[in-house]
């Protein structure tokens, strides 16, 4: 049987899970709502609502763990076959790395309270605005290729 094939039995196995799951956890909460005299979900105590959505949280984990391990042993098998692939996989975790090393340095962290009461940390705030750095220079720089690629292409024409 082709992995394909094997795939397809996977994925549609796991939706079903999902789909129980789901209709699971709804019929649940509802009923968790009409309990507790609460008109919206998220209105419910998170000790109360904790058991309904913990499985369908832990069926995410699993996909979600089981979506990095598939995609990590798809990069290094391609990486095994073509090794002159691996210079630039090298050059683009290099750049990715610089990227997010000029955010970090640009980014300022302030003590933050939020909502909830809690403190976000100077760290924690840092981390944060290099991310939307780091976001806004590959935002830049995929708008100017994309630029680039069709004034080529009017040029070129």
């Amino acid at each position: 049987m082709k992995i394909s094939k094997i795939l397809s039995y996977a994925v549609l196995a796991i939706g079903a899970v999902g789909i129980i799951l789901w209709f699971l956890m709804n019929s649940t909460i509802d009923s968790l709502m009409n309990d507790n005299g609460v008109s919206e979900a998220r209105e419910l105590p998170l000790d109360v609502s904790g058991a309904a959505v913990n499985p369908l949280y832990s069926l995410t984990l699993v996909i979600f763990v089981i979506a990095i391990i598939a995609t990590l042993i798809t990069v290094l098998t391609a990486l095994a076959k073509n090794p002159a692939g691996l210079k630039n996989t090298a050059i683009g975790i290099v750049a990715f790395v610089v990227i997010i090393g000029i955010g970090f340095v640009l980014a300022e962290g302030i003590e933050t309270p939020l909502k909830d009461g809690e403190v976000l940390s100077e760290n924690g705030s840092r981390w944060v605005g290099t991310g939307l750095y780091a976001f806004y220079f590959l935002a830049v720089i995929a708008v100017g290729l994309m630029v680039i690629s069709g004034l080529k292409k009017l040029i070129g024409k």
